[in-house]
């Protein structure tokens, strides 16, 4: 008997400290306090380790991001996001290079936002649909004032923020960028990726029961493949939720296209629809939707995965998974060694 009670017991106590183990083995990188002295939410050893150098160039129409990172000062790879404003639309272009001995572009792909559709939902499935939905009228991105840039910091980190607006101010779009992990706007933009604020204003709506599509096309000079991905890499590493991703990739190296699937609509927040990415042999596209409002702001985000270590750890929602599994199971596991031990 005592054997036995000592075997449930060793049993018990071995499932507490797998327990114990797996959530320490699964912890985020979010850090106590005194470990993130600069209040982004990760913790600064982390943030040292990838810290990257940002080297910018400004002109009226164009600006590049260049983010490098070198370890013991040898180059290990850099990527760059070209930011060009035209006729055809607002364009960026980001390219990756990986160190070695002849230095290329390892993958390279371009998002253009074109045109703002809007359209009679007459499917009522809140996606625009070019040949079931009523196009009432396309609104081109084609005039844009000069790119204004300016640096600030954050928290004791700098970030670089470049403001694009069409001439009218209808469209806007503010990207942000920055060497370290950088908390925007409560967003956390890591130093691989960059952020894009769109903004619709006071669009001039032509009928009283119509919504907006925004129209953004993907390109690319490479034979890449596309992915669609409702899970993201900052979902993953636990910086966000409830983000949908396009995957660009080509060999060994992935890129993304991302958006938070919800946008701030007159100051409410309200559901985002992207239409299934559309490749044909004329164009790769996609529609991001907006409920109708006047003041429109949407996060997308670009950048390149796998960069960063893996943190192996869960997000926030498995770590509250482990927690109600531990809740449930050690009490049924006692209840159940204490009715063996009364017989």
């Amino acid at each position: 008997m005592k054997t036995q009670v000592k075997t449930q017991k060793l049993v018990l106590g071995g499932f507490l400290a797998l327990l114990v183990i797996s959530s320490f083995v699964y912890m985020p990188i979010y850090a106590d306090s005194h470990d993130d002295e600069d209040e982004d939410g990760v913790d600064d050893e982390y943030e040292d380790e990838n810290e990257r150098q940002v080297e910018i160039e400004v002109s009226d129409y164009e600006a590049k991001i260049e983010s490098s990172f070198e370890t013991n000062g040898e180059f290990e790879n850099e990527f760059s996001v070209s930011i060009k404003t035209s006729s055809a639309g607002l364009e960026l272009e980001l390219e990756f290079e990986q160190g070695n001995e002849t230095v290329e572009t390892e993958i390279e792909f371009e998002i253009l936002f074109t045109e703002i559709v809007e359209y009679r939902d007459l499917v009522v499935d809140g996606l625009y649909n070019e040949s079931n939905d009523e196009t009432i009228q396309i609104y081109k991105l084609d005039n844009f004032d000069p790119i204004i840039y300016t640096v600030e910091t954050v928290n004791n980190e700098t970030v670089h923020i470049f403001s694009v607006q069409t001439v009218d101010g209808v469209f806007s779009a503010t990207l942000y960028a920055s060497g370290e992990f950088a908390n925007v706007n409560d967003v956390i933009v890591a130093p691989t990726q960059v952020k894009v604020d769109v903004g619709i204003h006071n669009f001039n709506y032509t009928e009283d029961d119509s919504v907006l599509a925004l129209k953004v096309k993907l390109e690319s000079e490479s034979d890449v493949d596309y992915e669609e991905d409702d899970e993201t890499e900052d979902e993953l590493q636990g910086r966000s939720d409830n983000e949908s991703e396009i995957d660009v990739s080509l060999g060994d190296y992935s890129a993304f296209f991302s958006w938070i699937e919800t946008a701030m609509v007159d100051g409410v927040v309200q559901e985002v629809k992207a239409t299934p990415l559309d490749i044909d042999s004329e164009e790769t596209k996609i529609y991001l939707n907006y409920p109708r409002g006047n003041e429109i702001i949407h996060d997308p985000k670009i950048g390149m995965a796998d960069l960063l270590p893996t943190t192996g750890f869960l997000g926030s929602n498995n770590m509250v998974f482990i927690a109600l599994t531990a809740l449930l199971t050690i009490p049924g596991l006692a209840l159940l060694f204490r009715k063996k031990n009364r017989r």
